[in-house]
């Protein structure tokens, strides 16, 4: 096995928010079980960690063999270490992009975070990366998930452009396909299997994430933070926030403490 010494490649680990939601000594218990595990596994597969918080890890490798085999892995033992009385929190999203730059750092986020859950995401280069250094073997499974450069293309041109509007209350999702240069079909075709969401639950989940972190980090009461997050009702927000997080925000905030 061989890899150029200038070759690096970009890993974005993250879990649920739950971990943000659970009492205090279940999270502590879960907490230390996860970043003890994950931990282990990093220094296994000789990856650098760049930067982690609660529910995120960004890493480094310098071959391929090694960032794909932690992958598998890190997925492999996560079942373990969560609590079995709630599957619905057993979510690991792993992303793997190509190179060292903010681009690949923002490439592999958004991998990690967009593409249909409960898949370990690689862009089309790293697959042809571990066929390099591997004799053209490639380890195929179901909870991989190969983004072709297409769909690298429209990830990269979608999120661009979901950047500038997510917030704003009065975006129509039809506006969407005109704004990528895309048929209403072809983008819906597209955004569903990409994401496995219609556009309007797409942006809707993406703004509820964004509503989680100003929660998180206390940017305001919930009124304010359903307004900053594009939501024209408190009252609509706090019923997404119920049915997507399980758990009400005025819930979330007295549990929650940074």
């Amino acid at each position: 096995m061989s890899s150029s010494k200038t070759s690096a490649y970009i890993m974005v680990i993250e879990t649920s928010d739950f971990l943000h939601r659970l009492e205090a000594n279940q999270f502590n218990l879960f907490t230390q079980k996860l970043h003890n595990g994950i931990s282990n596994l990093l220094e296994k597969f000789r990856g650098t960690i760049l930067k982690h918080n609660d529910n995120t890890y960004e890493v480094s490798f310098d071959t391929v063999t090694n960032a794909v085999l932690c992958g598998i892995k890190l997925k492999a033992n996560f079942k373990y270490i969560t609590p079995k009385f709630d599957k619905s929190i057993r979510d690991l999203k792993l992303g793997i992009a190509e190179g060292k730059t903010t681009k690949s750092k923002v490439l592999a986020t958004r991998m990690c975070e967009i593409v249909v859950k409960d898949k370990f995401v690689i862009s089309a280069a790293i697959k042809t990366a571990y066929e390099k250094e591997n004799s053209n073997n490639f380890i195929h499974r179901d909870d991989i998930k190969v983004l072709k450069i297409a769909e690298e293309q429209f990830l990269t041109k979608l999120m661009n452009y979901v950047e500038t509007i997510w917030n704003d209350a009065n975006f129509n999702v039809s506006n969407f396909s005109k704004k990528l240069g895309l048929s209403s079909s072809q983008f819906y075709r597209n955004l569903k299997n990409l994401t496995g969401k219609s556009p309007s639950t797409f942006l809707r989940d993406f703004r509820l994430k964004r509503a989680m972190l100003l929660l998180h980090y206390r940017k305001g009461n919930i009124s304010e933070i359903a307004e900053k997050t594009g939501f024209n009702s408190s009252t609509y927000f706090s019923t997404c926030f119920k049915n997507t997080f399980n758990i009400l925000p005025s819930k979330y905030l007295q549990q929650h403490t940074i």
